[in-house]
């Protein structure tokens, strides 16, 4: 056993600050900590020892802090989330549940959503969690309007239109999809309200995925939330829960999905189960960021590759991995991104990155080309920088974005030889048309690995830029407002239920 470095934790049991450590065993990274009153834990934090040190060494952002901290710093990390001033990361999305209703019980839920009306927060008090969002968040602003299942309120479409009559910049639906494939007046009236992309759980190709989860067959409603986004010109981004002996073998139809429905599907953003709210007791459904991405590899018989996920975008490098590809008119994947390059550097802090690219990429296409691609522009909260400008930061040098090479299965090629018609090289090939060709053809593959009590580390809280929006008006990052001891007792989202 290696020693690699130690953490500030959390027992399982108990929920009180521990100390603990990181180590090494047969190549892979635990956590192991132990408490005086109830014994150590250990937990799988990474399948590979090099992989987790290569993500540390390509990992470099700029922070920016929240702009008005709410609480004081009285008994420490974790217990003082409002934000308090040692909140290290500026939010780049802020999470706003309407309700607390759910139409599913899915066997994996962190909310575990139950079907209350009464728990429902009035419009008032979503008027206040805006102006929270408002007061503690950066320029631009962005939020996710969530739940619960956030279509089962019938005041959606107004709940999204004072919204955007306050000021927010952006707002995205995480919604289950079920209400939106079967009812076409409902989807209009919040299409028009003004939603800016739609954030649909999607866990697989198959109703065999669904029925083991939900019970229910999903497959259909999921491909007619897609057809009617495309109608609208809405962006959509699939989000699958991802663990083993469920869907980890479906990883790669799901990226084939997405790409047969570009322009209108921007992304993939899968999230590893991870044990809070209501899950199976057994845990050894769990799946690594690394196993995640090793099966990523080998469904896509190579073509998207571990390498080609960089840290970029992330809270800390162990946060998750991000990959931008083009796609083949034949299908086939040519990613822009490998760890070996480092990861996209410009003078913009990562909370406005990821608010940048949310607002972007993840839009619809008719919005897309009006912002980062269609002007060769990529605009943050202080600048706006041109993309050709934008340089990639490995260990030793720095590269401009346009002089980055693509590999597909039998050569590399130059990003400016890339023409829109297709993938091979051709002598009027140039930038331009790379540009052009981008804002329908790319495809960003990302994934999430929220924290439980069990891989729970403090700097990575610390450093978390999505917070979710409380309703006595704080903000308290995702990890730390999911968080629940081994028997299911939430850490902080039971004050919700209590008010």
């Amino acid at each position: 056993m290696e020693q690699i470095g130690t953490v500030e934790s959390l027992c399982p049991e108990c929920l009180k600050k521990i100390d603990g450590v990181k180590y090494v065993e047969d190549g892979k990274v635990y956590i192991k900590k132990e408490c005086p009153d109830h014994g150590s834990f250990t937990a799988l934090i990474s399948s590979d020892i090099e992989h987790y040190r290569l993500m540390d060494d390509c990992f470099d952002v700029d922070r920016a802090k929240v702009k008005a901290p709410l609480t004081d710093v009285e008994r420490g990390c974790p217990f003082d989330c409002g934000i308090c001033p040692e909140h290290k990361q500026d939010t780049c999305l802020a999470v706003v549940e309407v309700t607390d209703r759910c139409n599913m019980g899915c066997t994996y839920c962190f909310a575990n959503s139950s079907m209350d009306e009464s728990l429902d927060p009035d419009m008032e008090t979503i008027r206040g969690m805006f102006e929270t969002v408002l007061k503690c968040q950066n320029k631009p602003t962005c939020i996710q309007i969530s739940g619960g299942e956030p279509t089962l309120r019938n005041d959606l479409a107004e709940i999204i239109e004072m919204g955007k009559e306050m000021g927010i910049d952006h707002i995205e639906l995480n919604t289950n999809g079920n209400r939106i494939a079967r009812d076409q007046d409902y989807f209009d009236k919040v299409a028009a309200a003004g939603i800016d992309s739609l954030y649909l759980g999607f866990d697989g190709v198959s109703d065999d995925i669904y029925i083991q989860r939900t019970g229910k067959k999903q497959y259909d409603i999921k491909a007619e939330v897609v057809k009617r986004c495309e109608k609208a010109g809405l962006g959509v981004v699939l989000v699958p829960l991802v663990a083993k002996n469920y869907n980890l073998h479906e990883v790669g139809k799901i990226i084939d999905f997405a790409s047969q429905h570009l322009p209108t599907i921007r992304g993939v953003h899968f999230q590893p189960v991870f044990f809070s709210g209501r899950s199976p007791e057994e845990m050894e459904a769990r799946v690594t960021i690394h196993e995640l991405l090793e099966a990523i590899e080998e469904q896509t018989d190579s073509q998207i590759k571990v390498d080609n996920f960089t840290p970029a975008l992330m809270p800390t490098a162990h946060c998750g991995a991000t990959c931008l590809t083009l796609v083949a008119p034949n299908g086939g994947y040519m990613p822009l991104t490998n760890v070996s390059q480092g990861a996209m550097k410009s003078a913009s802090d990562v909370a406005s990155k990821t608010k940048g690219s949310i607002m972007g990429r993840w839009k619809g296409a008719e919005e897309d080309a009006k912002s980062s691609c269609g002007d060769l522009m990529v605009k943050s909260s202080c600048c706006e920088t041109p993309l050709s400008q934008i340089t990639i930061k490995s260990s030793c040098c720095e590269t401009p974005i346009s002089n980055l090479t693509i590999k597909g299965s039998c050569c590399e090629k130059p990003i400016s030889d890339l023409s829109p018609g297709s993938i091979n090289t051709n002598d009027s090939g140039g930038w331009g048309e790379f540009i052009e060709m981008s804002m329908n053809s790319y495809l960003t593959i990302s994934t999430m690995a929220f924290q439980d009590v069990w891989t729970y580390e403090k700097e990575r809280v610390e450093n978390c830029c999505i917070h979710v929006v409380t309703r006595d008006g704080r903000f308290v990052p995702f990890c730390n407002y999911n968080m629940t001891d081994c028997n299911g007792n939430f850490l902080y989202r039971k004050e919700e239920e209590d008010n």
